[in-house]
């Protein structure tokens, strides 16, 4: 066990007590709600932004962002609220303490999935520039479970480039620019 462990360990404890303490439902409900509001948002954004501008005077610049915005907000407060419905109900028929052990072991796997996410960010970096020390990973008991996580669950996320994402802004930077100076001509 290395500092890798107490790193990963930290937040996975952090995410246990959260889950415990919030309940299955409502952890289930936050990550549902961040899913369904931007799916909503992106999906019915249009909906909102049209009634938005018979009801309201809004800057075209403006309207998309506020639309996705409210529908976003909207969405999110329509599911808390039937999460703590369905929650009362848990209560009501003795299910607290299932639903609080149920929500720590959820939020300690949503936890994991984060921090998987960070690390698989973090070894395409260090693949390309090389600030981990290979003994360090190797000797770390949690370092390998944790990080397969998320390629596992995400395609295609190990595929991200950190010089690819360098080269990419520089070249529309450069694109641009040509055209900045085309249309000055």
């Amino acid at each position: 066990m290395n500092y890798f462990d107490i790193l990963i360990i930290i937040p996975l404890l952090w995410g246990g007590f959260k889950g415990f303490k919030k309940g299955l439902i409502v952890e289930v409900a936050s990550l549902l709600a961040l899913f369904l509001g931007v799916w909503g948002g992106v999906k019915f954004s249009s909906v909102s932004a049209h009634y938005l501008g018979e009801m309201f005077s809004i800057s075209e610049k403006l309207m998309p962002l506020i639309s996705f915005s409210l529908t976003f907000i909207l969405i999110v407060i329509l599911v808390f609220l039937l999460a703590k419905l369905i929650q009362k109900l848990a209560k009501a028929v003795a299910l607290s303490t299932i639903n609080k052990l149920a929500g720590m072991a959820f939020g300690v796997l949503k936890f994991t999935l984060i921090i998987s996410i960070i690390l698989t960010l973090v070894n395409n970096i260090n693949s390309e520039i090389g600030f981990i020390e290979p003994e360090m990973e190797e000797s770390s008991l949690l370092y390998k479970p944790v990080s397969s996580l998320a390629p596992a669950i995400i395609p295609g996320l190990e595929n991200i480039s950190l010089n690819k994402m360098i080269e990419d802004a520089a070249r529309d930077e450069a694109i641009e620019r040509l055209e900045a100076t085309r249309d000055e001509e």
